[in-house]
């Protein structure tokens, strides 16, 4: 079982952050933990990696809206992505937290009749975002245009470990569920669903505490002939 794990993480873990962030939470991680029903999902067995995103500013000004603008004490103060298999290994242990999402469209899709390589499947990801009071827009409740801009972070970062040389958004679509009440801490998923030759089709969401979904989104990543960077939420 654990060479197996092993094994899987190792083709994802060149993509894994460093240990200096500069979020605005010292511990992103402690910081989820001692939240009771995100603890659950950090510690899944069936997660292959907990990462810290990275949100020092580039000399380039690259990503700067997340890296700065979504990035303070009032926006987003903390923020983990964590991955795993939809479907268990079958070595590894299954998801301690029953069922992975409520949005279907986001678990359908993978296996061989989809391009899926087993030896480097369509992850789930998944990143918890502690939400502050300026990113509403009417009172108390979120920007609709965050929506897609959460989703979309997440779902490239599916595509992008799909891709050697990073992967740009070609067409992306947001179907708003529910309203996003601020302060909230929300979850955000992705996931490739179908590759067809360099286009990679990708799925999304956006849940609540309750597992209730937000928002749902699916999009179109093309991958990249040459290094484009990595973008990671």
């Amino acid at each position: 079982m654990a060479d197996d794990k092993f094994a899987l993480q190792e083709a994802v873990k060149p993509y894994s952050a460093g240990t200096e962030h500069s979020q605005s939470v010292p511990d992103p991680v402690a910081h989820f933990k001692a939240i009771p029903w995100c603890r659950a999902l950090i510690e899944d067995k069936a997660n292959l990696d907990i990462l810290v995103p990275d949100r020092r500013p580039l000399d380039s000004g690259e990503s700067n809206f997340v890296r700065r603008t979504m990035n303070t004490p009032t926006t987003i103060k903390a923020c983990v992505t964590f991955f795993r298999p939809v479907r268990a290994h079958p070595k590894l242990q299954a998801s301690s937290g029953g069922a992975l999402s409520k949005s279907q469209e986001l678990l359908s899709g993978g296996g061989p009749e989809n391009n899926e390589n087993p030896k480097n499947p369509f992850l789930l990801f998944s990143a918890l975002c502690d939400l502050g009071v300026d990113c509403q827009s009417y009172a108390g409740t979120m920007h609709g245009g965050l929506y897609g801009v959460l989703m979309d972070e997440v779902m490239g970062t599916a595509a992008n470990f799909q891709s050697a040389n990073g992967a740009y958004t070609v067409r992306f679509t947001t179907n708003m569920r529910r309203p996003v009440r601020t302060p909230q801490v929300v979850l955000v998923r992705g996931r490739v669903i179908k590759r067809d030759g360099r286009k990679l089709h990708v799925r999304g969401s956006m849940e609540d505490k309750n597992g209730e979904v937000l928002a749902e989104a699916d999009g179109l990543w093309l991958c990249m002939a040459e290094n484009v960077g990595r973008s990671v939420l």
